[in-house]
């Protein structure tokens, strides 16, 4: 497995704290890394499987991987990012307790909540605002007016977050407008029969624009990516529980163990019964 190293990464020791934007982030083989990390996705869609648990991820997510855990992207679709790393073992200048501050975004986002809902488009606008302020401060010296304005930026991040965190808890509805309403409701409805049509009404689409929009933005059908959701939670599971085949192929909406078996192998090449064997053959080495 593959661990990513601060000096690959962190502008100099001084650093406590780097930040790069990524476009079209590809599926990423699993890894590791010798830092902490905070992602928000600026665009696209796609699962983030981090210590085997899948998370359907889309525009406004914010999510947290800490140093001991483990992850990788599947199924991305114009999948930007913005990547913030951070060094638990090196001060910032002028922030106090940082481990405070990402103790919150974890509570709420690895996993989902249930009350969790992603940034809003003024909201994700000033994120990236914040993001692209401390890319274009290149100074020559890392000095204490560089540190005070990049650090600075990076607590208006956190800020944001926290603004959208405490609106979250009162909220149950899924957020965002059309097609992000759509992945949001699927996020958390996979396992049910979906009407989409009834749906579309609710996000305001119309069901040929919908359909052509949610292609054009995940590859794929809206009845296929449910039912890709549906196989990554099989695999979750197959990977991180002793249930039986026939119990899971019930809890992740298959009609029954053939019928998992059917369409997880046209998905991984694989059957479940492999998955499971090739899972705890890794976990022994």
């Amino acid at each position: 497995m593959d661990i990513k190293l601060s000096q690959d990464f962190f502008l100099s020791d001084t650093h406590a704290f780097c930040l790069f934007k990524l476009n079209n982030q590809a599926m990423a083989d699993i890894h590791g890394h010798e830092f902490d990390e905070l992602v928000i996705v600026c665009g696209g869609c796609g699962f983030h499987v981090i210590n085997d648990q899948v998370e359907l991820i889309h525009q406004g997510d914010f999510f947290y991987v800490s140093a001991n855990d483990v992850h990788y992207y599947n199924q991305t679709s114009h999948l930007s990012l913005i990547n913030i790393l951070l060094h638990k073992q090196r001060p910032f200048h002028f922030i106090h307790h940082v481990d405070d501050l990402l103790v919150m975004v974890k509570k709420h986002t690895v996993p989902f909540t249930q009350h969790y809902q992603p940034l809003g488009e003024n909201e994700l606008r000033q994120v990236i605002a914040e993001a692209a302020a401390v890319s274009a401060r290149r100074d020559d010296s890392y000095d204490c007016a560089y540190f005070a304005h990049t650090e600075s930026r990076l607590l208006g991040i956190f800020s944001t977050l926290y603004q959208r965190i405490e609106q979250s808890a009162h909220r149950t509805a899924p957020g965002g407008n059309g097609v992000l309403y759509l992945l949001n409701y699927i996020r958390h409805n996979y396992l049910q029969q979906i009407n989409w049509q009834s749906l579309c009404e609710t996000a305001g689409l119309s069901q040929r624009t919908m359909y052509r929009s949610f292609h054009d933005l995940t590859g794929v059908t809206p009845q296929k990516f449910q039912q890709i959701f549906r196989l990554l939670k099989a695999q979750e599971k197959l990977r991180t529980t002793d249930l039986p085949v026939k119990t899971i192929a019930t809890n992740c909406g298959f009609i029954n163990a053939p019928h998992l078996t059917e369409m997880y192998k046209k998905q991984f090449s694989r059957t479940p019964t492999q998955e499971r064997q090739l899972s705890r053959s890794v976990s022994e080495t």
